[in-house]
This record gives structure tokens, C-alpha cells and sequence, in this order.
């Protein structure tokens, strides 16, 4: 393997510790470097939303996977709250200060594929099922990360000054879930009706974004929350909350995010989609072949920003938790994606079933991977 971890992760250190001596900020305005335009008309637009399960996607793009497999990647995102897309930078220490870099729904990537402004984008397995059900031109061709069972990524917190002994002190709660697709919201009603209850014997807010979820948190207006493991860390080692719950009423697996393009861009652009996930196949197969302290150590210098930890870190252990993985070889379940569907019908966010066979296509991961063996 060309790449070499260790020497990016140095690198990346070293740039760290250059901004840091020269009191360095970086300002939104790192962000909003215009890519030459003869390279836009070459290079794939990916729409990218930033998480566990992107991650190991995000890391392949810094490294060059793509470029070493004669394709260019330009990955599209945006900043909380803000309307304007920006391409995602490959010097990791752009974002250094940059919060909530990333945060864009797959619901809004898979409208901007739609209008073709890009060509394909990494999203969550309910947008994907709520864009198919519409009969979107869309089609998935590999999964990316996702929970793991007995290691979940997700859970139900509650702050330090509430007790909850059973299920009976849940009732007349304030929970909240954060911006994001249904399967947020999905998930913590599936929790509630695993505990013997409904929704009404809770308040439920949905859909706060990032910062709004922490300050209301912080600030009392709510008493818990279904959070992911890179939310829930700081609250629950500063004192503030405690995990109540990890994910374990439904499948774990469920929680996944798919590689999906515009219908048209894999017809007509078979090659460019082969070696985008030829490249994401090899990323796997390297960080696959490292080894577990090596995986637990990636990212965890003092000197990243929380930021820059959460796009490098590969693994963890925080309390029996752990970060979205992903599987070799990385095919898009069927059997996934039809069980979060029959969830989406039960809390009637789609009207009917609809055939998703049809739209995946697993034919380019399964010629990456036999090519990568």
C-alpha cells in the first residue's frame, strides 16, 4: 500500500503543531477556496455529510485513494446553519476550528443530485429509502459504515441529575433527537416501545440541530436523547449525563450509510464509479490489515482539535461503545435496508414498500473486491 498511516498521521501532527505555534485560526473562509474550473469538468462531485459512518470515506479522499486510481473526487458539504456548499479540503487542519464542518442531511444531498448539481453522495439508509420510495433516479452501489452489535455507535442519555431506575420514571421526559433523517426519531420511539411505552408518554423534540441539542442539554430545557458516540463522549466524561441505554432494542446494523449516485452518472459513466469504489474497497482492506492498537490509536494525538479526531479516529472503547465499521466486502444490504423500510411504514413516513432491489447495484463493489483479494 502506497499510503502509509503512520506517515499521514504524522504529517498531519506536524501541520497541527505549525498552526498551533504560529497561534493560527482558521476562519470559514478557509473553507471557500474556488477548485480551478478545468478540474471541475473532470473531477466527480460527491455530496458528503461528516460522521462515523463517512469517515473511513473522508480518510481515502485525504489520502489520495481516488487520485491514485485516475479519478478526481471533489466532495461537496456544507457548515451548520449555512445555506452555501463548499468543497470539503484535503488538509485536514483547514477545519481545525471549523465546528459543526459537514453537517448536511442526505435527503438535501440526494435533492441536489436530483438537480445535478452533483453526482452522487454519501447518505443515511432512511433518506436513501424515503428518496427510492419517490422513485428518484438514484442507485446505490456500496454500503459505508455502520453500528456494530454489542458495540453500538448510538444511545439513549439522560442528564446526571435525572434518575431513572425503570421504565416508569421515562414517563413525562423531555427527549429530543438531532437534526438528521427519520431513523433518529425512529429509534428512539422503537426504544420507547421496547420500554413499555408510546410516544405520548414522553415529550419528544425532533430534529435539533447539533449545537441547539447541546446547549438544551446543558441548559435543563430537555432531560435526554438518542445521540451518537461522538456527541454523547464530552457530556458523559465532563460529569453532565449518563448513557441510560446503548443501542440493543433493534439491530445495530440498521444505522448504515450507502455510496448512491445519480441513475444516469453510472450509465454513463461506468468507469468513474468503478474506480471510486475500487479506491473506498482498498481504504478498507488497508485499515482491515492494521492492527488494533494501531486502529485505537489513530487520531488521538493532543494535539488534533476535535474536529480533525473526529474524521482520523477508527475505533474506540467508550464504555462498551464504539465508531461505525465497515465491511469487507462493503455490499449494500438488502436485508438492511427492507427491515428500516418496514419502519418507515410502520411511523408512516412512506405509504407502501417499494421494490429497493432495484435500486442497487452491487456489481462494482463485488469486481473491486474480487480484484482487491
Amino acid at each position: 500500500m502506497a499510503k502509509n498511516s503512520v506517515k499521514v498521521l504524522v504529517l498531519f501532527f506536524c501541520l497541527a503543531s505549525l498552526n498551533i505555534a504560529c497561534g493560527h485560526l482558521v476562519s470559514n473562509k478557509a473553507l471557500e477556496r474556488e477548485i480551478p474550473g478545468k478540474r471541475l469538468n473532470k473531477a466527480i462531485r460527491i455530496g458528503y455529510f461528516r460522521g462515523g459512518r463517512t469517515a473511513l470515506f473522508y480518510r481515502a479522499f485525504i489520502d489520495d485513494y481516488f487520485k491514485e486510481e485516475g479519478v478526481e473526487v471533489i466532495l461537496k458539504t456544507k457548515i451548520l446553519h449555512e445555506s452555501k456548499y463548499l468543497p470539503a479540503p484535503k488538509d485536514i487542519n483547514e477545519i481545525r476550528n471549523v465546528k459543526y464542518f459537514g453537517k448536511v442531511t442526505g435527503e438535501e444531498l440526494i435533492e441536489e443530485i436530483v438537480k445535478g448539481n452533483i453526482d452522487g453522495a454519501t447518505v443515511g439508509e432512511s433518506a436513501f429509502i424515503l428518496m427510492a420510495s419517490k422513485g428518484l433516479p438514484i442507485v446505490a452501489v456500496a454500503m459505508l459504515g455502520h453500528d456494530v452489535s454489542g458495540r453500538p455507535g448510538h444511545a439513549v442519555i439522560f442528564r446526571k441529575d435525572i434518575v431513572i431506575r425503570d421504565s416508569s420514571d421515562i414517563k413525562g421526559k423531555v427527549l429530543a433527537t438531532r437534526r438528521a433523517g427519520p431513523a433518529d426519531k425512529i429509534f428512539l420511539l422503537e426504544f420507547l416501545r421496547n420500554e413499555g411505552l408510546e410516544e405520548k408518554d414522553v415529550k419528544l423534540i425532533e430534529g435539533l440541530p447539533e449545537d441547539r441539542l447541546k446547549f438544551r442539554l446543558e441548559n435543563k430545557s430537555i432531560d435526554g436523547a438518542y445521540y451518537h458516540l461522538a456527541m454523547l463522549r464530552r457530556p458523559v466524561e465532563e460529569g453532565k449525563a449518563y448513557i441510560y441505554r446503548k443501542l440493543d432494542w433493534l439491530k445495530p446494523e440498521l444505522s448504515h450509510a450507502l455510496l448512491v449516485f445519480s441513475r444516469d452518472f453510472v450509465k454513463n459513466n461506468p468507469q468513474a464509479v468503478e474506480s471510486i469504489v475500487k479506491a473506498y474497497v482498498k481504504r478498507i482492506k488497508f485499515e482491515h490489515s492494521l492492527s488494533n492498537e494501531e486502529r485505537l490509536r489513530a487520531g488521538k494525538h493532543e494535539a488534533y482539535s476535535s474536529q480533525v479526531r473526529k474524521i482520523l479516529e477508527m475505533a474506540t472503547d467508550f464504555q462498551g461503545m464504539d465508531f461505525p465499521q465497515y465491511d469487507l466486502p462493503p455490499l449494500a444490504s438488502l436485508d438492511l435496508l427492507s427491515e428500516m423500510q418496514m419502519l418507515l411504514c410502520r411511523y408512516k413516513y412512506i405509504a407502501k414498500e417499494v421494490d429497493l432491489m432495484s435500486f442497487i447495484d452491487n456489481s462494482f463493489v463485488e469486481k473491486a473486491y474480487k480484484e482487491a483479494r
